[in-house]
């Protein structure tokens, strides 16, 4: 950090005492994240991106209706800040909707209340556990959200938002054009399937499959358009190819399973071409 924050770190620690300094390499979000939970020593843990801001009253109000509703998570909507623009992520009625494991991941799978984003929550230590972030990777929630989700006897949702989301820096993870570092959400995702049919949510594996599917298509689709065929490109092209037979068996979308076999036969450019060729179909239809 440039811009003088450990001085102001340390002004806080000498007024408060439960403020502790770590430091460290840096190791990406995952790793950050990481840190401070090998270090949290207290019964709740939230996690604030180093961009964003949160409402003064945001954890009061969590942990507010975690008491109320007995839930060991609690989450709230947030808003973004773009350079034009303040957006507000949902309407923001105020209702409030309890949840157990299934229907929070499967909200999130809709992206409807229930999120991926790990940073507009507040969780009992005991839900996260043992569970860390993938280290130097993107979509790092992607790979640990459920996960809490599925330690959770009861969540609870409030459509009121106190989380900031500043996306107005265009070297912001978010604002970067296409790399092949964004494939990462692809083995999350293709890694949740697995999850959720061996922690009992088999009822999830439908909407899993499918919307795995899509995430991987359109992901090696940009990297077909963007003339991308580095090495995590390969390892997203081969996951398909090891795991086709798999899907042939599963209830996945017939388009999407098309798809699906067309890369296992003939690779990314192969894909590529034969979905252009598509949608060229489609616009002169």
């Amino acid at each position: 950090s440039t811009d003088g924050t450990l001085e102001k770190l340390r002004a806080w620690a000498d007024r408060d005492a439960r403020v502790r300094i770590l430091r460290r390499d840096d190791g990406g979000l995952g790793g950050a994240r990481n840190v401070g939970l090998d270090h949290a020593c207290g019964r709740y843990i939230a996690f604030v991106d180093s961009d964003d801001w949160i409402d003064k009253n945001m954890f009061e109000l969590l942990y507010r209706m975690m008491l109320e509703h007995h839930a060991q998570i609690a989450e709230c909507s947030y808003r973004s800040f773009f350079p034009e623009s303040v957006q507000e992520e949902t309407p923001c009625t105020g209702a409030c909707i309890e949840s157990d494991a299934a229907q929070a991941i499967s909200g999130m799978m809709d992206w409807k209340n229930f999120k991926a984003v790990v940073w507009n929550k507040l969780y009992a230590r005991e839900v996260i556990g043992d569970i860390r972030f993938p280290e130097n990777r993107l979509c790092e929630d992607e790979y640990t959200t459920y996960k809490f989700f599925c330690n959770a006897k009861r969540l609870v949702y409030l459509d009121v938002s106190k989380y900031n989301y500043d996306r107005t820096r265009e070297d912001s993870l978010t604002n970067k054009k296409f790399n092949e570092n964004n494939l990462d959400g692809c083995f999350a995702l293709r890694e949740r399937i697995d999850y959720l049919c061996e922690h009992g949510l088999e009822e999830l594996e439908e909407k899993a499959i499918n919307l795995y599917a899509w995430v991987v298509l359109d992901r090696l689709y940009l990297a077909y358009k963007n003339n991308t065929d580095g090495a995590k490109v390969r390892q997203t092209v081969k996951m398909i190819q090891d795991d086709i037979d798999y899907f042939k068996k599963r209830p996945i979308y017939p388009s999407y399973l098309e798809d699906m076999i067309c890369i296992s036969e003939k690779g990314l450019h192969g894909y590529g071409a034969k979905r252009e060729a598509r949608e060229e179909r489609e616009k002169h239809a």
